[in-house]
C-alpha cells in the first residue's frame, strides 16, 4: 500500500460523519475486501492473487476505516468484528493489533459517536468481543478504551450488557489502567472525558 492510499484512507476515517450510509459502504468495499482476503490467508481458505495484497504490517487505517463507518449495516459490522476477534492472536498480525482493538471498540461501541441507535450491534456480540479482549489479557489504554466502548452503560437494557458482566469487565480495566474513569463509564454511564473522546 502506498502513501497516497494510506492518506486517503485517512481522509475518508476523518471525514466519514459527514457521510451518507450508501458513501460509507462504497468507501469501505476496498478495505473490506482486504481484511477478508487477510482473514482467509490466515485461515488457510483460498484467495484470488490480487486480493493477498494487503500487508499486515503496513494495513493500520485498513483496520481503522471500517470502525469509523458508523452507518455500515449492521451485519458487516458484526463481520468485521468477528474477523478482528478472530485474527488478535496472530503473531504476524501484533504491529497492528492496536488498529484492530481501536476498530472493535468503535464497531461495537454502546452508544455510537454520531450514528443512530440502530446502528449499534447487539449485546450479545458486544458481550463475546469484550470477553476476547479479556481473555488475551493485554493491559494497553486502547485495551480498555475499548473495554469500556464494548461494555458502557447506557441505561438501555437492549443495548447494556448483563450487569455481573459489566462489574467483571469494570474491575478489568480498572486493575489494569490509571484511568478509573473508564471502569466508571461501564459501572455507571456517563461521558468521556475530553481525552477520552479524543482517543475515540
Amino acid at each position: 500500500m502506498d502513501g497516497s492510499a494510506v492518506q486517503a484512507l485517512i481522509l475518508w476515517r476523518r471525514v466519514a460523519g459527514g457521510l451518507a450510509a450508501g458513501q460509507q459502504t462504497a468507501i469501505a468495499d476496498p478495505a473490506l475486501a482486504a481484511v477478508r482476503a487477510l482473514h482467509r490467508r490466515f485461515s488457510g481458505g483460498k484467495q484470488r492473487t490480487v486480493e493477498a495484497h494487503l500487508n499486515p504490517a503496513e494495513s493500520v487505517e485498513v483496520w481503522r476505516l471500517p470502525g469509523s463507518l458508523e452507518l455500515l449495516p449492521t451485519a458487516v459490522k458484526i463481520e468485521v468484528g468477528e474477523i478482528i476477534v478472530a485474527l488478535l492472536p496472530k503473531r504476524k498480525l501484533q504491529k497492528v493489533r492496536d488498529a484492530m482493538v481501536w476498530a472493535l471498540g468503535r464497531l461495537g461501541q454502546r452508544i455510537p459517536t454520531y450514528g443512530p441507535l440502530n446502528t449499534v450491534v447487539p449485546a450479545s456480540a458486544a458481550s463475546l468481543w469484550v470477553q476476547a479482549l479479556l481473555d488475551q489479557n493485554v493491559a494497553t489504554p486502547i485495551d480498555a478504551l475499548a473495554a469500556m466502548q464494548l461494555a458502557r452503560q447506557t441505561g438501555d437494557r437492549h443495548r447494556d450488557l448483563p450487569e455481573a458482566s459489566r462489574q467483571e469487565i469494570a474491575a478489568w480495566i480498572a486493575d489494569r489502567c490509571e484511568k478509573a474513569h473508564l471502569a466508571d463509564l461501564v459501572r455507571h454511564g456517563g461521558h468521556p472525558d475530553a481525552e477520552e473522546h479524543g482517543q475515540v
